[in-house]
């Protein structure tokens, strides 16, 4: 495929995800506000720690989609259906296999760990039982079909999956309507028709790849070398894993130990705030992450750095953008949005975009691990260190019991594993961390003390709609020139000016 096509298809995808998320973002606001207006702060929250306890085990799903979208990328980049399909195969009966352990875990000691362990009203006993099942059915659904949806985003096929998303988010709105209207227990409502749902997305999506893709055969393999490379690379992800599951989940556990639901709600809201605005930034490095990993499969070591760089600064941008104006009028877009918020969300939600910013500059440092293969001493160099999370974040609230400790300690844990991610990956590939820093550090450091302090000193609290607008679009324009007038090198903004009118801003991506 020639690099123009690369580039076309690059900007297509971007476009489709962000078209994506434009209107997810809408549904979701209105969507999360309604509902936890129906359900209370107390149903809210235990939704949430209880289906977030079956989604603890979705660290395996993304492990072994990450895994496989590798090995199909490079099988997809010279077209080797053979090949393709022996790896599909394989990897949908590593995940069945998978599914079969964790439903027998997750029906004897995760039934027993939410029974006796989490805290929850005895009167909502039941209705958590319900939710705890059936996310346990929407995960292994989600966990067979992984291979289907690594499939579509390594074939960088990422239209559908937008066209899909929306269809989704257009059937939580229909959710919201039936909870309204509804006169039976409303959190077992919501749980049961998510799950619906979800089941019907997942069976789409393997009707759609069984007709996109004829050439994919399907049959059981008995190459044992086959199943243990597979599982040989899955081995050393599963740590870093395992690490996002105690960051994610874990501390969600605890703090529901410590705090109860009511601070499950909180943490939970705030982090529906951060992933609509990371999705500015997920949805480029979505539609970019196959493009580093078959630069590197082809050979083309310089374009193959060049992703690394480019991508580390503009998911950077792209967050801190939205981010900012959200951070500096938390308070208000909260009572806007939810009326009522639970204490502590204004809080959690700077400390988890804090959070999301530092991770986001040596993410695509992740993707660059994976698309060479070395993750043994990747994962227990910097897997390891994430690891120490839930410990360390544990141990200080028996001693201190204040919520805001485990985000503290997550983003200090994240600022180590971002130097981390860099040092071990000079251990993997001829890469200069020198010429990394001057690059992609030094200028995003600067640009975010200039928007931070200029942007905080101009645009104070917003206290009405009108005055949150005029903050926003002010905040959004000093940080847009910024971004350009130092954010970005030489090269980089004359690709910007060739970008319009009408051309095409992807084209950075060429040699």
């Amino acid at each position: 495929m020639s690099e123009n096509s690369n580039v076309k298809r690059v900007l297509k995808n971007t476009l489709a995800l962000y078209f994506r998320m434009i209107v997810l973002t809408f549904i979701s606001l209105f969507t999360v506000r309604v509902v936890f207006q129906v359900l209370g702060a107390s149903d809210y929250g235990l939704y949430n720690v209880v289906g977030g306890f079956v989604g603890m085990f979705g660290f395996l799903t993304g492990t072994l989609t990450i895994a496989e979208q590798r090995y199909f990328a490079i099988s997809l980049s010279s077209r080797d259906w053979d090949s393709l399909s022996k790896l599909f195969s394989v990897n949908l009966v590593v995940n069945a296999i998978f599914g079969m352990i964790l439903f027998l875990i997750s029906e004897t000691i995760g039934l027993w760990f939410v029974s006796t362990q989490l805290v929850i009203p005895v009167e909502r006993m039941t209705a958590a039982f319900v939710v705890y099942e059936l996310s346990i059915v929407s995960f292994l659904l989600a966990l067979i079909v992984a291979p289907y949806m690594a499939l579509l985003v390594a074939d960088e096929n990422l239209s559908i999956y937008s066209v899909v998303s929306i269809f989704e988010g257009i059937s939580k709105l229909l959710i919201v309507y039936l909870l309204l209207t509804s006169n039976s227990d409303k959190l077992i409502t919501y749980a049961v028709l998510l799950c619906l749902i979800s089941i019907s997305v997942n069976v789409f999506y393997v009707i759609y790849c069984k007709i996109q893709y004829p050439a994919l055969q399907l049959k059981v393999y008995r190459d044992k070398n086959s199943y243990k490379e597979v599982l040989s690379f899955m081995n050393w992800n599963l740590i870093g894993a395992i690490a996002s599951v105690l960051k994610g989940q874990g501390i969600n556990m605890v703090m529901n130990v410590f705090f109860g639901p009511v601070i499950n709600a909180a943490r939970g809201i705030a982090f529906q705030i951060n992933n609509v605005i990371m999705s500015f930034s997920q949805n480029f490095m979505k539609a970019i992450d196959p493009q580093i990993i078959k630069s590197y499969a082809k050979g083309e070591q310089e374009r193959f750095f060049f992703l690394i760089t480019a991508s580390s600064k503009i998911s950077y941008y792209l967050l801190f953008f939205i981010a900012l104006p959200f951070m500096l009028n938390i308070n208000y877009v909260l009572n806007l949005w939810l009326v009522e918020p639970p204490q502590y969300t204004s809080i959690f939600t700077i400390l988890i975009l804090v959070d999301a910013l530092v991770a986001s500059i040596t993410d695509p440092i992740c993707t660059a691990v994976q698309a060479v293969g070395k993750v043994k001493v990747y994962q227990l160099t910097v897997g390891v260190i994430a690891i120490l999370n839930l410990p360390i974040a544990y141990s200080l609230l028996v001693i201190y019991n204040d919520p805001l400790v485990p985000f503290i300690v997550s983003i200090v844990i994240s600022v180590v594993m971002a130097l981390s991610r860099l040092v071990t990956f000079r251990r993997l590939y001829d890469f200069s961390i020198m010429n990394y820093c001057c690059q992609v550090f030094f200028p995003i450091c600067l640009v975010t003390l200039l928007m931070v302090c200029v942007d905080g000193y101009l645009f104070s609290q917003a206290d009405n709609f009108p005055h949150f607008i005029g903050n926003s679009i002010g905040t959004m324009v000093f940080s847009a020139s910024i971004i350009y007038r130092i954010g970005l090198n030489a090269r980089e903004k004359n690709i910007i000016k060739n970008a319009f009118p009408g051309k095409n801003l992807i084209n950075k991506f060429r040699r």
